[in-house]
Order: C-alpha cells, then sequence, then structure tokens
C-alpha cells in the first residue's frame, strides 16, 4: 500500500523540476519574457520579397496549400497568393499568375519566406492578401511573426505599380502596425481607404504568452484610415467580441454611411456597427439568420449596390461545418438575402476571398483539404448566377484549378504510411469500428465531440503491445480531453494550454502522460487549429509527439523517473498493463479528432530514450494544487 509520508517524499524529489517559491516564479517569467520579447525583435526586420523563386520554390517542392487571396490587375492578369509550409511556425507566402482568365497558372512567381537558419525561432508570414486600390497599383499585405504569433506580429505591405509587366517590380516592404490582416481594405464614399487589422487577444501563442503586455488595451478587431492614398494609415477605432479567433474581419458602409463589420469568433460569425466612421463600434450580436463555423467568410460591396456574402452551408441559418461554399446576395444593406448558389459542394474547403471585375464577374479562391491535397482552387460566376441558383453565364464556372503542391508528396506520404503497416482507424464519413452514446458527431470529416455522453471507443482491434499511434486533434476554448491508449488511467492530454485550468501545471497539459510526465515544451497551435499527435511506446519505452516535436521520451522503468510513475499509480495508472482499448475522452467540452491510424512496432525495430529528454518545470502554485489532491486520493483509497 502507497502512504502517504512516502508519497510526500517522492514529491519532494520532484522538486527537482519546480521552481523553489513565487518570487523566483516572478522573477523567472520576467526574465523568460524579456527573453522571448528580445527574440520577437526580429519580426521587425525589414522582410526581403522573392522574385526569382525557382525551383527552390517549385511546386514539386511545396507541401501543403491554404489561400490567401485573389485579386485583377488593371490589365486583366490575375494574381493568387496561398501559404505553403503550413498552418505553422513553417509558413510562407507564394504567388502565381494567370493571363487567361484563370484557366492556367504560372509557376510561382513570387515567394515571401523571411525565415533564417541565423534566427533563434522560426520566422513565418502566415496571414495577408491581395487588393489593386483604386490607383491601379496592386498592394500585398502580409504578416512577418516569430513562430506563428508571438503577441505583436506586424502587418507590413508592397506594392507594385507595374502588375502586369513581364518583370513585376515591388517596393520595399512597409510596417504599418502591429497584428495580422487577412481581408482588403473598403474604399469609403469619402475616399478614405480602411483596413482591417486584428491584434489578436491572445497576448501571444504557446511559449509567447504573456509577451506585450502593453499592448492589450489595443487588442481587437482594429480598423486603421488612409486619408492618402496608403502612404499613411492611422488607427481608427476597435470592435469588441466574445471568443475572439484572430477576427478575420470584413468592413462594408451602408446606405446611410454607418459600418457594418462581421467577425470570425470561435462561436461563429458576429457583427458590429459603427455610425462614426469607425471610432466606437457598437456590442457585438450575432447577425440575424446567418450562422457559419469558426472559419473565413466573404463579404463585400458589388457595383450593382448589392452586398455579396459567401459563407459555409447551402442555407442562410445553418451549416455543417466546413462544407460547402454558396454565394448570397442582399439588396437592402443585410435584412434579407436571396440566391444560395452552391460554388463547391465538397468537404474540406475553407477561406474564400474574392473581388469583382469591371464586367460583373466575380473572381473567388478557396482551398481544400490543406494538408491532404493542398489545392488552391477558383470559382468565377456572376450576380445572375447567384440569384438562379445555378451557372447561367457563359463564362462561369466551378473548381477552376490555382494550384495544386501536394498532388505527389500527399500520395507519396499516405504509401509510405502504408509501406510501414499504419491501418486507419477513422473514416471521414462514418463511425465503423467505433462506439459511442450517441453524442458524438462527423464533422468536416472529423469526429466531433457534441454534447455529454461519454467517449468514443474503438473497437475493431485491442491496442498492440509495441505500437505507434498518429492522429490529428482540435479543441475548443477552455477544452480538457485526451487519448487513452493503455488499460488504465495512461492518456495523452489533449488541452486548450490557455484557457483550461489543467494548463497550469505541465504534467497536465497538452501532450502530457497526464498526471505522470510533462512534455519538454509548450508545441500546441492556437484553439480551433489542428494539432498533430503521435504516441510511439515499444518494450518500456515511451514517446508523444506533438505538431513534428517529440516532446515527451521516456524509459518508465528508469529509476529517476520513479516519482512521476508513482503519481500516475495513485491515480489509477499503470504503465505495465497491456491489451487496453483505444478510446477518445469526452470531459464536457466541444473536441475534435482525425486521421486516426495505428501499427504494430515489429520487434526487430529499436527505440531508446533520449537522454537528455527534461520535462518542463512545475510551478509553486500548480504543484501545491497536485499535493492537494494527491492526498485526497490517498485519503479516499484508504476510506475504501
Amino acid at each position: 500500500m502507497l502512504r502517504l509520508p512516502t508519497v510526500l517524499h517522492s514529491l519532494a524529489v520532484i522538486a527537482f523540476f519546480v521552481a523553489p517559491s513565487a518570487t523566483t516564479l516572478a522573477q523567472t517569467q520576467s526574465m523568460r519574457i524579456a527573453e522571448l520579447e528580445a527574440i520577437a525583435a526580429h519580426a521587425l526586420d525589414t522582410p526581403v520579397l522573392n522574385t526569382t523563386p525557382l525551383p527552390q520554390y517549385g511546386f514539386d517542392k511545396l507541401d501543403y496549400g491554404m489561400t490567401i487571396g485573389i485579386e485583377r490587375t488593371p490589365g486583366g492578369r490575375l494574381w493568387a497568393c496561398w501559404v505553403a509550409g503550413g498552418d505553422s511556425p513553417d509558413a510562407f507566402f507564394v504567388l502565381a499568375t494567370s493571363d487567361d482568365d484563370g484557366e492556367s497558372w504560372s509557376p510561382p512567381r513570387l515567394v515571401i519566406d523571411t525565415d533564417s537558419k541565423d534566427l533563434p525561432r522560426k520566422r513565418s508570414t502566415l496571414v495577408g492578401n491581395l487588393w489593386t486600390d483604386p490607383l491601379g497599383r496592386l498592394w500585398i499585405f502580409f504578416d512577418q511573426s516569430m513562430d506563428m504569433f508571438d503577441g505583436r506580429g506586424g502587418v507590413w505591405a508592397t506594392i507594385c505599380e507595374n502588375p502586369d509587366a513581364d518583370e513585376p517590380v515591388w517596393s520595399e516592404p512597409k510596417r504599418i502596425w502591429h497584428g495580422v490582416t487577412l481581408n482588403k481594405p473598403t474604399v469609403l464614399s469619402n475616399g478614405e481607404w480602411m483596413l482591417p487589422i486584428s491584434l489578436d487577444q491572445r497576448g501571444g501563442l504557446g511559449e509567447f504568452k504573456g509577451c506585450f503586455a502593453e499592448l492589450d488595451p489595443l487588442r481587437g478587431a482594429n480598423v486603421f484610415v488612409s486619408t492618402d492614398e496608403g502612404q499613411t494609415w492611422t488607427r481608427r477605432g476597435a470592435a469588441q467580441v466574445p471568443s475572439p479567433d484572430w477576427h478575420e474581419h470584413m468592413i462594408v458602409e451602408r446606405e446611410d454611411k454607418s459600418l457594418w463589420m462581421l467577425i470570425r469568433t470561435a462561436k461563429g460569425i458576429m457583427q458590429s456597427t459603427s455610425t462614426d466612421h469607425g471610432r466606437t463600434w457598437s456590442t457585438a450580436t450575432r447577425p440575424d439568420g446567418i450562422r457559419h463555423p469558426n472559419a473565413r467568410f466573404h463579404f463585400r460591396r458589388l457595383a450593382s449596390g448589392r452586398i455579396l456574402l459567401v459563407k459555409h452551408g447551402d442555407k442562410l441559418d445553418s451549416h455543417s461545418g466546413r462544407v460547402q461554399l454558396s454565394a448570397w446576395l442582399s439588396e437592402d444593406d443585410g435584412k434579407s438575402w436571396k440566391g444560395g448558389l452552391v460554388l463547391d459542394d465538397r468537404k474540406g474547403i475553407s477561406y474564400p476571398d474574392g473581388f469583382q471585375a469591371p464586367d460583373g464577374t466575380i473572381y473567388l479562391s478557396y482551398d481544400r483539404n490543406r494538408s491532404a491535397d493542398g489545392e488552391i482552387l477558383m470559382a468565377r460566376f456572376t450576380e445572375e448566377d447567384i440569384l438562379a441558383k445555378k451557372m447561367v453565364a457563359p463564362k462561369s464556372k466551378r473548381k477552376m484549378l490555382i494550384s495544386r503542391p501536394l498532388a505527389g508528396d500527399a500520395a507519396t506520404n499516405r504509401q509510405r504510411e502504408k509501406d510501414r503497416g499504419f491501418v486507419p482507424l477513422s473514416s471521414d464519413d462514418s463511425f465503423d469500428g467505433w462506439e459511442h452514446g450517441g453524442n458524438w458527431r462527423l464533422e468536416d470529416g472529423a469526429y466531433y465531440r457534441a454534447e455529454s455522453g461519454g467517449p468514443l471507443t474503438y473497437k475493431g482491434q485491442t491496442v498492440p503491445d509495441d505500437f505507434e499511434l498518429r492522429f490529428e486533434w482540435k479543441v475548443s476554448k477552455g477544452c480538457n480531453s485526451g487519448v487513452y491508449y493503455r488499460p488504465g488511467q495512461v492518456e495523452y492530454q489533449v488541452l486548450d494550454n490557455i484557457d483550461s485550468p489543467y494548463g497550469e501545471n505541465p504534467r497536465q497539459a497538452a501532450a502530457s502522460l497526464f498526471f505522470c510526465m510533462a512534455p519538454n515544451k509548450d508545441a500546441t497551435r492556437p484553439v480551433g487549429q489542428w494539432n498533430s499527435g503521435r504516441v510511439v511506446c515499444k518494450g518500456t519505452v515511451i514517446q508523444h509527439w506533438l505538431n513534428g516535436q517529440k516532446v515527451l521520451d521516456f524509459d518508465y522503468t528508469d529509476p529517476k523517473w520513479a516519482p512521476m510513475v508513482e503519481l500516475l499509480t495513485i491515480r489509477g495508472g499503470d504503465l505495465t498493463g497491456r491489451g487496453g482499448e483505444l478510446w477518445l475522452q469526452d470531459h464536457g467540452q466541444p473536441v475534435w479528432y482525425r486521421n486516426l491510424r495505428m501499427r504494430s512496432i515489429p520487434a526487430e525495430e529499436t527505440l531508446r530514450p533520449s537522454p537528455d529528454f527534461t520535462p518542463m518545470p512545475i510551478p509553486a502554485g500548480a504543484l501545491e494544487k497536485e499535493q492537494a489532491r494527491v492526498r485526497k486520493m490517498l485519503q479516499a483509497a484508504k476510506a475504501k
């Protein structure tokens, strides 16, 4: 039987990994913030554009596709921009052109990839857009940040005055402000140009959480205005929304000169209005009759005076996640909507952006299956098509391919996994092999915990003694879930590290072996974005991976880890157990899983733990709570 003094002694041993005092903790935190903010200064370096990107950035070298935007030049050339590298710190921009109205596209003509092996951390370009201004100049707005977002980021712009030329010339990028901007400016009736800029409330992601606290009063769905044709931009105001998720806001000027802003949030689309040219904004509400997932939409005033809305789902007041894209028109400033032209009826499509050409044709770019197929696509349609709910104009066309950077590599990766013995456990259209209490749903090809009712359990086979499991997961705000892979309480933790109370203790954070071993870093992506997970177990060695990084790696028979293993034993976990079922936890919050696959590791394949693995330290306050929990567990066990 485990005795309380013994356990407390074990916890004292763990103090090797614990900050000793509140004062020291505060000092350590202050030093950490200072170090990270110094690293973030590299995001202030002026970016260098790569105008000769081939062959290094040819389609055969690219591995991902997420659309940024599309635009038309005065001469009729189309420019498209998308993200390659991943929705991650590896992100960079790729641009291509079409001189035949989108029927064919050039190889990459411009790349914005500002990372360098000389930097202390990754530097990314992940968010931006294309815009042709009233003077006929083509703008590229883009962000530059350390990692994915360092708490400050930065919006940059470069301008091309000859975008129809064989060799377009781009200006040196200039930094406009902090944050990111995903959507095009709006030209107001008074001649002002209004640019939406998001400075999200997160205060940094991952290790950058807490950086640049002095910017907190400015965080929100900001609007910037230029009164001198883009020479300078001035912050005018900001709308605030609950549960922000990069904002991705767009603005339309109504007939009464008020401004109508639609904003992305973790709970769907929201709206705010301004009657003083963007200086102040109303309390955010849900727009009547419009429902949309946590995803980008497209929203613009057309030359006819109508407002265009492109959203997910074939109905205005409902959706099934990132499935289908449909176009709608309003003739009364958004009070009512007509149409419902389905532009693409498939799953895994997202991020529409577009423009209207002088002849009235609307062009829209979007992406499909970013990691699996990486397709950037275009639709070409008219207002008449929208009202007819079908393509009636002679040049209208759906599903036009702009780029497919993953076409060869995706098939190669799938075949490579198949050759190694990986077997798919999940499907994008059924729960075959799985059992649940009716509370899990299929959404966008993922298993979605929609309501309370218990775990999702795989019944196709028990987990092999030696195995590798790969999967993807996404959490809602404050979410706590997990992947259980051995009998009892043996769990790969799935968590929102920022807003879940469990996140304060690294031993209970994302990718931890819950209540046993902390990861060596926080490699999570923002809430609402997909993370890749991996569990590898061979003999007595356990590895956890998160977003391509090995974050946990130990042999549970090594004496130096005995106190941690004892903690798990108190909770009810047994690392020596074998033959259990794989199951996904329902802990009370929405969570998503997809692309689960597993293989048995053959006997001849070796797995050795890294001697340098060091788990993250446990803050003193979190350790105190953990010790109190252990006392209760032991007292409850003794009472039995």
